[in-house]
Order: structure tokens, then C-alpha cells, then sequence
């Protein structure tokens, strides 16, 4: 068929809006799970509830809403309408809003915090660090001004890379972190798990920003060598030492997750202080079946805190007077607060 063929009548403009349209969502689909870990462990390790929890919420409908509004900011060089360009551009920017409400929890629930910094918080505050920088190395893609200079340079690569570390490896390295014990059992090594961290975050920095600054002083993307009246050799050898030093970080990580799961402290309690239902209400490893009757949600979201808070019960348990009474009831399958 001849939908992009233009001797036929086609238009290949439109092969472009078809992808992107795709395209550019499923790269939210990534980063919304991600920002969705971050907002579930961040209140473990501050130990208080998730500030604003109903407008984090919120603000994932809204990410995931506009996020198929704003595809042709892939577009602006391509050809298309010029008349285009301004709508897509303030859909764009529009996205800083239910992201802008995300920060904003995110800080205030780690203010007067009761902070600590096991592996998998380290991820999460590397994370919000690098899902910033990519945050704020958007709006200049997303103005046409500067988008018709930063097009398929090098800016754009570090942007990218620095929304989806920020917005999903960092956040799922963190998750991995945080469940492992649950999930096998046994208790990774603390030490390795922070020297992953301590390498990989400013080896990212590296990489990123040096992507980033090749890509103003005019390196295009997509090719195979570069004209050495640039002058960016150097930079180039530290964002390849960075990302030589990201895979080193992954590998001493494949290798603490490969032995602990065989020969790491066996745990049997809830290490983190959860309040989740898995943490609380399952032993480690969880059995096949997980829960081995129903559970009711009883308390607020991420209720970490509160003086008497009752968040979990089973259907075993035994009637409260009120859910949010001091005195709980002796069943083990209640979770309290701290």
C-alpha cells in the first residue's frame, strides 16, 4: 500500500507521526512505573506517609493523559505544517505540571524526614537527581526556538538517557534492592550494594552531561565518526570511561544479587519496616499462593508514623472498635506503624 509513498499520493510525513505517536507514550509507560517505585519506597526510608498521596496519584493520570498529546515535538525539523508546531510545543511543556506535583511530594515527604540510606534509598535519591536533570533538559527540546538547533545532536541522547535512568533503571535498581530479600530470601551484601551506587551515579553524571555538552557544540547523533574541528575528543573518552564504568557497577551488582541469593543472611522479618502488605503479612521468601486468605487495606496510603495507625488486617482478624485506635488487636497479621 501506498500510504507513505509520495509518487502515489502517499506522504512519508505521516510514517513519522504514526511512529512517534507509538512511541513516545511507551517510553512513559517506562518512566511511570519507575516514578511509581520511587513513591512507594521513598516513605520507607523517610518514615513518614507520602506527602500530598492523592495528587501523586492524580498527577500519573495526567503524565499518562498528555503523554499522547505531544508527540510531534519529535517533529518540528521533519517537514511538517509549520502551524504544528505551537500546539505540540505548549502540550510539551504542560507535562512539567503532573511531573512538577511528583517533585514537589517527593521533597516534602524527605523534609524533617527520619532519613536512612540503605542501597535501595540511595537509588531512589539518585534517582530524583537524574530524572531532574532529564526534566529539566526537556523544556529546550519542547520550545521550537531551541529545539530547531538541539534536533538530533547529542543534547537530545544525554536528555534521553537521563529521563530513563532517572525515571527506570535507577528507580528499578531499587526495587530490586528492596524486594530481594523478600523474594529470596536472604539478604544482599550492604557494602557491595553501595559501592554499585557510589560508581554508577557520578559515572552516569559523566556520561550524561558530556553527551549533553558535545551535543551543544554541534555533534550530530546517528553517525559514525565526527569532524575533529570540534574538538570533543576528550570529552568523548570520559563519557566512554563513564559508561565503561556503568557496566562495572552492573556487574559487581550481578554478582553481589548471584551470591547473596545462595549464601546471603537469611531473613525472616521485615527488614525495612514496610508497612505493604507483602512485608507485613508474608514470610520471606513469599509462598507460592501469597496471601492465604484476603486482605482489607484498613488505613491511609503509606501511613508511616501516625500514633496508632492500623493499615493492613486479614480476614482472621479480630474486629477493631476503630481503625485507627492505639490499641491493636494481639493477631500478628495486623500491621501498626512505628
Amino acid at each position: 500500500m501506498a500510504f507513505f509513498e509520495p509518487t502515489k499520493g502517499g506522504n512519508p510525513i505521516l510514517f513519522q507521526h504514526l511512529f512517534w505517536f507509538y512511541s513516545h507514550p511507551a517510553v512513559y509507560v517506562f518512566v511511570l512505573t519507575g516514578l511509581g517505585v520511587i513513591s512507594e519506597l521513598l516513605p520507607v526510608f523517610a518514615r513518614k506517609p507520602l506527602f500530598g498521596y492523592r495528587w501523586v496519584a492524580l498527577s500519573s493520570f495526567g503524565i499518562a493523559l498528555v503523554g499522547f498529546l505531544v508527540w510531534a515535538h519529535h517533529m518540528f525539523t521533519s517537514g511538517m505544517e509549520p502551524y504544528l508546531r505551537v500546539p505540540f510545543m505548549y502540550s510539551t511543556l504542560l507535562v512539567a505540571v503532573p511531573t512538577g506535583v511528583k517533585f514537589f511530594s517527593w521533597v516534602a515527604t524527605i523534609w524533617e524526614g527520619k532519613l536512612s540510606f540503605e542501597t535501595p534509598m540511595l537509588f531512589v535519591l539518585g534517582a530524583i537527581s537524574i530524572f531532574l536533570l532529564g526534566g529539566l533538559s526537556g523544556p529546550p527540546n519542547g520550545v521550537v526556538a531551541t529545539d530547531l538547533h538541539l534536533q538530533d545532536t547529542y543534547w537530545i541522547v544525554g536528555h534521553f538517557h537521563a529521563t530513563m535512568f532517572g525515571g527506570f533503571l535507577f528507580p528499578f535498581l531499587a526495587a530490586i534492592y528492596y524486594w530481594f530479600p523478600k523474594i529470596t530470601g536472604r539478604m544482599y551484601n550492604e557494602t557491595l550494594g553501595k559501592i554499585h551506587f557510589y560508581l554508577m551515579l557520578p559515572a552516569f553524571y559523566v556520561q550524561s552531561l558530556g553527551q549533553m555538552q558535545v551535543g551543544l557544540l554541534g555533534m550530530r547523533r546517528r553517525i559514525a565518526d565526527y569532524d575533529p574541528a570540534l574538538q570533543i575528543d576528550f570529552s568523548h573518552l570520559l563519557i566512554t570511561i563513564g559508561g565503561y564504568v556503568i557496566g562495572l557497577s552492573l556487574i559487581i551488582a550481578f554478582i553481589n544479587l548471584a551470591y547473596s541469593a545462595a549464601k546471603g543472611k537469611v531473613v525472616t522479618t521485615n527488614i525495612w519496616r514496610s508497612r505493604s502488605p507483602e512485608w507485613t503479612l508474608l514470610p520471606s521468601p513469599i509462598p507460592a499462593h501469597n496471601y492465604p486468605e484476603p486482605i482489607e487495606v484498613v488505613g491511609e496510603p503509606y501511613d508511616y508514623g501516625l500514633a496508632g495507625a492500623v493499615y493492613v488486617r486479614t480476614a482472621s482478624t479480630a474486629p477493631l472498635r476503630d481503625e485507627k485506635e492505639s490499641a491493636l488487636p494481639p493477631d500478628a497479621a495486623v500491621a501498626s506503624a512505628d
